[in-house]
């Protein structure tokens, strides 16, 4: 795991990547190396989790031809080992991330279709015409920022080693504020900066010099199987998670007291007896407390569960480093809990956690889903999508200034975009939703969240439910084994019996979130330090938002009608500002 950077097609001076690489230290605090040829450059800040004594980067073939960073963890690189020594390629040492050049020469550019894992891949191939290729795996995971600028192109891990390589800081994105309103994030492939971009997922971009090619990987058609039992998708997990916590480092494990973390709880503890479980619990009393059940998890799987509380008094000091680490702004209060998750973690000397995120996005977790699906009036869109942003489109709108609006207007809004996106033809409507949360929500609201939080204490987090071979199985399972009317995530509930204790398995889904409702009241630090913010915020002076509008919502609030979802995201999207 890794933070790489680079740059094609243009001369950047030293200093410049340097100051990439001091941006980014935190995601790569092991070895820092980088290297520049005739206008282009790689770097590459290492974490080193499997076999630090070997997988330098950047890498290099013999003849100084062709040179590769790499970020993230392949997970069968033993097996691409053993298919480089039938074709004589010997690879020293046991780092994954070694395979990936010589495998590169092997097969060209179709080599990312065989590797699982998650990855964001930079390859310079100076042979016959220079090129950069950027490739990031099927779901995003690894995030991979760029800019393109005539023919050349500047990438980066996160965005403020991007802004480091680039000429002139870049300012906001016009389209940015109604993105996040939408999404409570900045979608893949959409703009923070003006001129800037991130690779979505699946995505591959390739620069010669002269003229950027982006194109995005369609997944495959799901390959039809005969049988897809709770009893195979138990198997696939043990086996996708034994291929992932091969090295020798401790684990860590999210335990929420759900059933996809005490299912990876199990799995892991059946591996290894290193293996320690972290909950996280919010200051005082909350329905949405989970202790009590992750507890039960956690003793059923053998593991000692370490307890991490979020008090109201350090959260003046907890937002802004936050929001610092995410680099684009995520309105999921969640984030917050995330964020001191592996700060603990990090302090308890693990470098590597094992989450469940992704597994309601492939097996159809969400009560969203089977709203939708109940839906009998062609409105069902714009009510799902309604689910996933900030607030209701119609709310959201009545805040922004009307020349701000009319600008959003005048073109293609998010709200549009997205529309198109839930909109694509797809075997049924379940299977719609799911691919839309699959490509496009899961990757943007919670993998890159995920990705930047984890790697600002140099914790490599690992996605079991987002490997390729979970997506295929998921993708290629009928509709009645993941939702039937208000029951939903079957076959990974039947997949539990017996590996997760009996309350967990009997309990309704909770998302994990930190109450921001019981939080954000008068008299609180967390309502102070937010009242701060949106003071006379530049969201207002820059003239995306209405003054009287904002005014409105914290007088609401604070004479007891609950805004504090709402003013917990613009409070983050001030703080995120550049």
């Amino acid at each position: 795991m890794c933070r790489i950077y680079g740059y094609f097609g243009r001369a950047v001076e030293a200093s410049a990547l340097e100051a990439a690489r001091d941006a980014q230290l935190s995601g790569g605090p092991d070895e820092q190396h980088h290297v520049r040829g005739s206008n282009w450059g790689l770097g590459c800040n290492r974490l080193s989790i499997q076999d630090p004594a070997h997988g330098c980067q950047p890498f290099a073939n013999a003849d100084r031809s062709v040179y590769a960073v790499f970020n993230g963890e392949i997970y069968n690189f033993r097996a691409i080992r053993q298919e480089l020594a039938a074709h004589g390629v010997r690879i020293a040492g046991d780092s994954d991330g070694s395979v990936l050049l010589p495998y590169y020469e092997l097969h060209g550019d179709r080599f990312v279709d065989r590797l699982e894992g998650m990855y964001a891949i930079a390859v310079v191939d100076l042979r016959a015409g220079a090129q950069l290729k950027l490739w990031c795996d099927p779901l995003a995971v690894k995030s991979v920022y760029y800019a393109v600028e005539g023919g050349a192109v500047t990438f980066s891990s996160e965005l403020s080693g991007l802004d480091a390589l680039l000429p002139t800081s870049p300012e906001l994105a016009p389209s940015a504020v109604d993105d996040y309103m939408n999404w409570q994030c900045l979608p893949d492939g959409s703009p923070w900066y003006q001129g800037t971009s991130s690779l979505r997922a699946g995505g591959r971009l390739i620069c010669n010099g002269t003229t950027v090619l982006e194109r995005t990987h369609l997944p495959d058609p799901p390959v039809a199987e005969d049988v897809h039992t709770p009893k195979r998708l138990g198997a696939l997990l043990g086996r996708e998670v034994a291929h992932m916590s091969l090295q020798s480092a401790p684990i860590a494990v999210q335990v929420s007291g759900g059933l996809d973390s005490s299912i990876l709880a199990t799995l892991l503890t059946e591996l290894r007896g290193d293996v320690t479980g972290f909950h996280v619990t919010h200051e005082g009393t909350h329905s949405s407390d989970e202790l009590v059940h992750a507890k039960e998890a956690a003793e059923h799987a053998g593991i000692a569960l370490e307890v991490v509380e979020v008090r109201d008094a350090e959260l003046p000091d907890l937002i802004p480093a936050m929001v610092r680490a995410l680099g684009t702004p995520n309105a999921t209060p969640h984030a917050l809990s995330a964020y001191a998750l592996f700060r603990e973690i990090s302090g308890r000397g693990f470098r590597v956690c094992f989450v469940g995120d992704g597994a309601d996005e492939q097996f159809g977790g969400y009560r969203r889903y089977s709203t939708a699906l109940a839906s009998r009036d062609d409105t069902w869109p714009s009510r799902y999508l309604d689910r996933l942003s900030l607030v209701p489109e119609a709310q959201y709108r009545q805040l922004y200034t009307r020349e701000y609006r009319e600008h959003i207007d005048s073109g293609a809004s998010s709200r549009q975009r997205s529309l198109e996106l839930l909109s694509r033809p797809a075997s049924s409507r379940l299977e719609q939703l799911l691919t839309f949360d699959r490509l496009h929500k899961l990757p943007s609201l919670n993998l890159r969240k995920l990705d930047h939080l984890s790697m600002a204490y140099a914790i490599e987090c690992r996605v079991p439910y987002c490997q390729p071979a979970v997506t295929r199985f998921a993708r290629g399972a009928p509709d009645g084994v993941k939702v039937d009317g208000d029951r939903r995530k079957l076959i990974l509930w039947d997949a539990g019996v017996g590996v997760v204790p009996p309350g967990v398995q009997g309990r309704q889904k909770q998302p994990f979130t930190f109450p921001i409702d019981a939080f954000m009241r008068a008299g609180s630090h967390l309502w102070d330090f937010t009242l701060d913010v949106l003071n006379e915020p530049r969201l207002c002076t820059d003239g995306y938002l209405s003054a009287a509008a904002l005014r409105r919502v914290v007088g609401e609030h604070g004479e007891s009608q609950d805004h504090s979802r709402l003013l917990w995201g613009l409070m983050v999207l001030e703080l995120s500002l550049p």
